[in-house]
């Protein structure tokens, strides 16, 4: 009777091991979510999911306070980016903030000021109030005004790397590692040391930026021959005096051209990556030789496509905010799935 309890309590106990280790883990992905100062239909359906789901992890991909960072004088400026910080307070999965162009200020001379305000203001938020499973850890990333890449095991086998693309365009003052060029350098190489090191290791790698390398949104436009005059003719002195960084926020800007490309040789080496980003105020799911690539930018606000559509892509919608879904099986196979205001989710097919 004895030996028959202990078998019994360790088929009991193996088999809950069993099913938690093939329980699916899901990372939401929602960007460009600071344009409200009170919480939005986009967040308050995430965060229904987000309750429902707490084997999971959640990424703001970046502009999360409009129009120009976290002005922590401004209560408009901090009610923005409450709107987000609140849908987490029960929430008990891993929460993450990313940076983008206008949690630099918009491109701005104090950018790095405000950044670093929003990180210490975001993570003090959720340590105090939250529930996040992360919460007592460093949620905003990369830290102190530094490209990254940062590295998270989010699952068993399922990597999540954080990089801030708009340490790269910005022409302001920002933190660096001896000099800007090393410091480039050495975000290249470590970005690929990571990249290699979970291929070796059977990982699936979720990459999340701010911006995207793929796009058919307004950012994709070349603005010719404006941008031809102030990088190409003696008008480049106009360049110099403040058009390219209006400017820098476009896939043929030439800083966000040269900083795409290093990526785009880096991602094409592997066939584990999914590279998700926000930015344009859209959802567009494109696959570009081994690699997928997300946008999920429509998290408070919407922009209209391109007129001329550079890119073919699996997946495109301007017109509902909303978040995208990527679930992970035991397995390593993943679902992808569109979540959009007043619409039924739309579960990609072989994405």
């Amino acid at each position: 009777m004895y030996k028959f309890i202990l078998k019994l309590i360790f088929v009991i106990s193996s088999s809950a091991l069993t099913a938690q280790s093939i329980q699916p883990y899901s990372v939401y992905l929602i960007g460009d979510a600071g344009e409200d100062t009170v919480t939005g239909k986009a967040l308050l359906m995430l965060k229904e999911e987000l309750l429902l789901h707490p084997a999971s992890a959640v990424v703001f991909l970046g502009d999360n306070v409009y129009p120009s960072g976290l002005n922590i004088a401004s209560r408009n400026s901090k009610m923005r980016l409450e709107s987000q910080l609140q849908i987490l307070n029960d929430y008990k999965g891993s929460v993450y903030f990313i940076p983008g162009n206008h949690d630099w200020q918009a491109q701005g001379r104090k950018g790095l000021k405000r950044l670093q305000d929003e990180q210490v203001y975001v993570d003090a938020y959720l340590k105090d109030k939250s529930a996040a499973a992360n919460k007592s850890a460093a949620v905003f990333l990369p830290e102190n005004g530094l490209p990254g890449p940062e590295t998270v095991l989010l699952h068993d086998k399922l990597r999540l790397i954080i990089i801030d693309t708009q340490w790269f365009l910005h022409y302001y003052k920002k933190n660096k590692v001896r000099s800007k060029k090393y410091t480039k350098e050495l975000f290249y190489q470590h970005l690929d040391s990571l990249l290699n090191a979970a291929s070796k290791n059977g990982e699936q790698v979720i990459i999340t930026a701010h911006h995207p390398m793929f796009t058919n949104g307004k950012h994709s436009d070349s603005h010719q021959p404006l941008r031809f005059l102030v990088n190409k003719t003696p008008l480049q002195i106009f360049g110099l005096m403040g058009l390219n960084r209006l400017l820098s926020q476009d896939l043929p800007q030439p800083r966000y051209k040269k900083m795409r490309n290093r990526m785009l040789q880096l991602f094409n080496k592997y066939n584990n990556i999914i590279y998700a980003s926000g930015h344009d105020h859209n959802l567009q799911c494109f696959k570009e030789g081994p690699v997928r690539y997300i946008v999920s930018g429509s998290g408070s606000k919407l922009t209209r496509f391109s007129s001329k559509k550079k890119f073919d892509s699996v997946f495109q919608d301007d017109t509902k905010t909303g978040f995208i879904k990527i679930q992970y099986a035991a397995d390593g196979t993943h679902t992808t799935t569109v979540y959009r205001v007043g619409e039924k989710e739309k579960l990609l097919e072989g994405f």
